[in-house]
Formats: C-alpha cells, sequence, structure tokens
C-alpha cells in the first residue's frame, strides 16, 4: 500500500483530500496544516507521495518542493492550488513538480491525479496550465512567435512531460507527425530540445 502525508492549512479541505484516499490503497500516514509540519512529516515518514497546498503558513508548497529537488528526495510531490496565477504555476512546473491540480477539480479527478504520480507518470491540470502559457509574454519590445493551434498543442505535451507516442495517441496524429511539429518549432524559435522548448513556452506568449 502506497503512503502518502497530506498538507492543507483549511481544515475542511484537509479533511475532505483525506478521505479521499479512505480504502483506495493509499495510507494517510500523516495530516498537516502547515508547511513546516509537512517537511517534518515528509522526512519522518519518507512517503510515496505528499500532497501540498501551494500557500501555507511558515513553508509553502513551493519551498517544500524547492528542498526536495535540491535534496533528491525519493518522495513524490504533487501540488494543489486554487489560483491560477501564473508564477507559481511556472515555478512549480519549472522545478520539476510529480503533479499539479486545482482544488476546483472534481474528487475522481485528484485521486486518478494521484494515482498517475505515483505511477511515474507526471500530471498537470489542463486548466493550470492554459493560464501559466497563456499569461506569459516575451519581454517587453520583442514581437510575440504566432504558433498554429497544432504546434500550440505540441508544445502544451511537452510542457507536460509526454512522449512522442504519447503525444500522437492524445491528439489523434503520428508519431511522424509529432516530429514534424518539434522540428518546425526548434526551428521556428531557435531552440535545440525538449527542455528548451519547455523552458521557452513557460516564458513567452505561444499562439
Amino acid at each position: 500500500m502506497a503512503s502518502i502525508v497530506v498538507a492543507d492549512d483549511h481544515p475542511l479541505m484537509l479533511d475532505a483530500v483525506c478521505r479521499l484516499f479512505v480504502g483506495g490503497g493509499l495510507s494517510v500516514v500523516a495530516r498537516c496544516q502547515d508547511g513546516m509540519s509537512a517537511r517534518a512529516a515528509i522526512l519522518e515518514h519518507q512517503p510515496d507521495l505528499a500532497l501540498l497546498d501551494v500557500q501555507m503558513p511558515g513553508l509553502t508548497g513551493l519551498d517544500i518542493l524547492a528542498e526536495a529537488r535540491s535534496q533528491n528526495w525519493r518522495t513524490r510531490l504533487m501540488l494543489l492550488t486554487a489560483g491560477v496565477d501564473a508564477e507559481p504555476l511556472v515555478r512549480a512546473i519549472r522545478l520539476n513538480v510529480d503533479g499539479l491540480i486545482l482544488k476546483g477539480s472534481a474528487a475522481d479527478t485528484l485521486v486518478r491525479a494521484a494515482e498517475a504520480v505515483l505511477r511515474g507518470e507526471r500530471w498537470i491540470d489542463p486548466d493550470a496550465m492554459h493560464h501559466a502559457l497563456g499569461a506569459l509574454t516575451r519581454d517587453e519590445g520583442e514581437e510575440p512567435t504566432a504558433l498554429t493551434p497544432r504546434e500550440t498543442d505540441v508544445v502544451r505535451c511537452v510542457v507536460q512531460g509526454r512522449r512522442n507516442k504519447e503525444i500522437a495517441r492524445d491528439l489523434g496524429i503520428s508519431e511522424g507527425t509529432v516530429k514534424m511539429h518539434l522540428h518546425n518549432l526548434y526551428e521556428k524559435l531557435s531552440v535545440g530540445s525538449r527542455t528548451e522548448l519547455a523552458l521557452l513556452a513557460l516564458e513567452r506568449k505561444l499562439g
């Protein structure tokens, strides 16, 4: 049975999230209402997954994520956010968060997202990704780069960490077409890798 730490500074939200995992193959080993308690619980229990509110007293979910990445914690981290402000979303994605989901999502969506993260997949809420990409612009004085709708779809999938086969399946196109779109994107945006493409997408308004 997989273990999980849940942290949220709103008691009702904390209770609701914990109840979702009762009897579902996950054992909640700690419930926390602030960042310091969440950090201590993760270090003590070494859970398979930590589900953390982005904004918490003491340490935020982003603070804990940053430390986890710098210290190579084994625990997978998934963030809950009530808002869609671009800055924290972009920071979480740049820190290679394992999962990111909006608090307004359906209960079964949260459970499926947690299960996906536990399988080693990266799960980014589509609405959160849309706001992260749509809210960012180029540096002042630069002209925006226009992408086709299909190129924008491919970029979004790349930022979510999907492989060519998965992109092809999700978009209903062939892997060869995915490779063609990636080649065009590399040329159009002057990047040389998927990582550069993903980072650039988070700094510019594409489309």
